[in-house]
C-alpha cells in the first residue's frame, strides 16, 4: 500500500478452513510460514501463511478425545495439545503428517487440559498445562512427560489460560472467575506454590483472558474481562487500571503479547473486533478491526509482522500489521525501529529483570493488636501504659504463640479502655499530692461503715476559678470508679497522672 492512509488499514488474508465449526486456537509454527488451527471437532489443520493452502492431513487424536488447547514449541517444530480425557501429548510435523512423540498419562482427577504453555526461557524443556478442575501441572519434555511437578492450590475453580514468565520462575493462571493467580515455580523442591491471588472485578464480571506484558518501567499482567474492558496490574504493588481508547463491548476472548517488543498486546472479542493496545501509553492504536463473526482467539507471528485471528464461523484472517502498527505509532513501531520521530523514552527497566513474588521471604505470624479488632491498627492516645514494662522471664519451653495471646492481651485490652475513658485535660489546681487528679472523674471511697462515699474530683470553687464555667456542676460527665486493686496498680504504673504540688 502507498498512501498513508491505506497503511492505517493493514491488509488481510480471509481463509475458510471449516463449515460453522468454531477455531478454538491458532499458532504460528515453522518460523512463521505456517500457521495450525483448532477446530471445535478436535481436529488441527495446518497451513501456509501466504496462501492458506492445507498442508497435509488434519490432525486428529487416535484416541478418539476431542484437542480443545494447542501451543508451539519455541524452535517451531513441535506441538503441544491438551485434551478433554486430561493428557497432555506432543505432536512432530513431518510437513504431511504429524506424529505423537511424547504422551502423558491422564490427569489424577479425569478432568479436560484446558490449557497448554511452552516454557520459553529455557528452549521448550517444560509444557504446563491446566485443568478443568483448578489443577496445574508442569511436564519436562526430555523425560517424556513423566514424573510431572502439580500443585491443586491454585484458589481457581476452572483454569483457561496459562503462560509462563519470560524467566520461567512463574505462572500466571485464570479461568472465568474474579481473580487471577500467580504461581512460584521451585525446581529444586520440585514444587509449585501459590505465591499471590489478585481480585481483578466483582460480580457479574469475570476474567476471560490472561497474560504477562510490560510498560515502559515494570512487569505487568493484562486481562480481559467478560464485559469488554482490558485492565493492567503494574507489579509489584499496583492497582488494576482500565486501559484507555475506544474499546470492547463484548467477551474479551484472548489478549496476546508482540514477543519482539512487549509494549504492543492484541486483543479479541465476541463484538467482532481485533484491537491493538500500546501499554507504554495505556492507549489503543487506531481504531478496532472487523471480522465477520465473532471472534474467539488470536496469535502474534515470533516477529512480530503478521497477526492471526480465529471466528467462530470457522474463519481465519491474516492481517499483516507491520506498516499499520509503524504509522498508526509514530513514534516507534511494533518492531522497535523508529518511526521517523523520537522515541519515547525508557527508564531504568531492563525487560529480563526477575518478576517480584510476594513469598520470596519467609513471613512471620502476625499477632492481632487486640481481642476486639484483630485486623486494626493499635489506636494510639499518647504514650502507651506499658511502653516501659518488660515481661517476666520464665525458665520454661516456650510457649505457643495463642499462649503468648492470653498472658498478656486481656490486660492490654482493659488498659487501653481504661486509657480511653481517663483521657481529659490536665488542670493545675492545689490539691494534697496524696489525691487522685481525675479532671471530672469522681473518686468513690467506702467509709468506717462501709458505705459509699462520692467526693468529687475538683472542688466547684476551684473548677469555677480557673475554667471560667459558672453554670455547669462540676461534675458533669462524670464516671464513678472504685478503688480496686486495678485502679491502684494503674496508678503506681502511671496510667493516671497525679496533680503535682503547687510551687509558690
Amino acid at each position: 500500500m502507498s498512501s498513508r492512509a491505506n497503511k492505517l488499514v493493514p491488509e488481510k488474508l480471509v481463509i475458510k478452513v471449516n463449515h460453522d465449526k468454531q477455531v478454538l486456537a491458532i499458532a504460528f509454527l515453522f518460523k512463521d510460514q505456517h500457521f495450525i488451527v483448532c477446530l471445535h471437532d478436535g481436529r488441527l489443520q495446518v497451513r501456509e501463511a501466504k496462501t492458506g493452502k492445507l498442508l497435509g492431513d488434519p490432525w486428529q487424536d487416535t484416541g478418539g478425545s476431542q484437542i480443545c488447547a494447542i501451543d508451539v514449541s519455541p524452535d517451531g517444530g513441535r506441538v503441544a495439545t491438551g485434551s478433554k480425557d486430561g493428557k497432555i501429548r506432543v505432536w512432530k510435523w513431518n510437513g504431511k503428517t504429524a506424529k505423537i512423540i511424547a504422551e502423558s498419562k491422564k490427569h489424577s482427577h479425569g478432568t479436560a487440559a484446558n490449557c497448554v504453555c511452552w516454557s520459553r526461557h529455557d528452549g521448550g524443556a517444560y509444557i504446563a498445562s491446566g485443568f478443568d478442575d483448578g489443577s496445574v501441572a508442569v511436564w519436562p519434555v526430555s523425560s517424556g512427560l513423566k514424573n510431572p511437578t502439580s500443585t491443586d492450590d491454585t484458589r481457581l475453580r476452572h483454569i483457561h489460560a496459562i503462560s509462563y514468565s519470560h524467566d520461567g520462575t512463574q505462572l500466571l493462571v485464570s479461568g472465568y472467575d474474579r481473580e487471577i493467580s500467580r504461581l512460584t515455580i521451585n525446581k529444586k523442591a520440585q514444587k509449585i506454590q501459590l505465591d499471590e491471588v489478585i481480585k481483578v472485578c466483582n460480580n457479574p464480571n469475570n476474567v476471560s483472558s490472561a497474560t504477562w506484558a510490560m510498560t515502559t518501567d515494570r512487569h505487568a499482567i493484562v486481562v480481559g474481562l467478560t464485559d469488554g474492558k482490558i485492565m493492567i496490574l503494574e507489579l509489584p504493588e499496583g492497582q488494576p487500571l482500565e486501559l484507555e481508547g475506544p474499546g470492547h463491548s463484548d467477551l474479551v476472548c484472548a489478549v496476546v503479547l508482540s514477543l519482539p517488543n512487549k509494549r504492543v498486546l492484541a486483543s479479541t472479542s465476541h463484538d467482532r473486533t481485533l484491537l491493538f493496545w500500546d501499554l507504554g501509553t495505556k492507549r489503543t492504536i487506531f481504531q478496532p478491526l472487523l471480522h465477520s463473526a465473532d471472534v474467539t482467539c488470536a496469535a502474534f507471528a515470533t516477529n512480530g509482522t503478521l497477526v492471526a485471528t480465529g471466528t467462530c464461523d470457522g474463519e481465519v484472517y491474516l492481517w499483516d500489521v507491520a506498516d499499520f502498527l509503524s504509522n498508526a505509532m509514530p513514534t516507534e513501531d511494533a518492531n522497535g525501529r523508529d518511526g521517523g520521530a523520537t522515541v519515547r523514552p525508557f527508564l531504568n527497566f531492563d525487560p529480563n529483570s526477575p518478576i517480584p513474588t510476594r513469598q520470596c521471604e519467609a513471613r512471620q505470624p502476625l499477632v492481632p493488636p487486640s481481642l476486639d479488632t484483630p485486623n486494626r491498627a493499635k489506636p494510639i492516645y499518647g504514650r502507651g501504659f506499658f511502653d516501659d514494662v518488660r515481661p517476666a522471664v520464665v525458665d520454661s519451653p516456650t510457649p505457643s504463640v495463642s499462649r503468648q495471646f492470653s498472658i498478656s492481651r486481656p490486660i492490654k485490652v482493659a488498659a487501653s479502655r481504661m486509657q480511653q475513658a481517663l483521657r481529659v485535660s490536665r488542670i493545675q489546681i492545689e490539691r494534697p499530692l496524696t489525691n487522685v487528679y481525675l479532671g471530672d472523674i469522681q473518686e468513690e471511697r467506702q467509709d468506717h461503715h462501709g458505705q459509699h462515699q462520692v467526693t468529687s474530683g475538683i472542688p466547684l470553687a476551684t473548677f469555677e476559678q480557673q475554667s471560667g464555667v459558672t453554670n455547669e456542676p462540676a461534675t458533669r460527665g462524670a464516671v464513678l470508679i472504685r478503688r480496686t486493686r486495678l485502679v491502684n496498680a494503674l496508678l503506681r504504673m502511671g496510667c493516671i497522672p497525679q496533680c503535682p504540688e503547687q510551687v509558690d
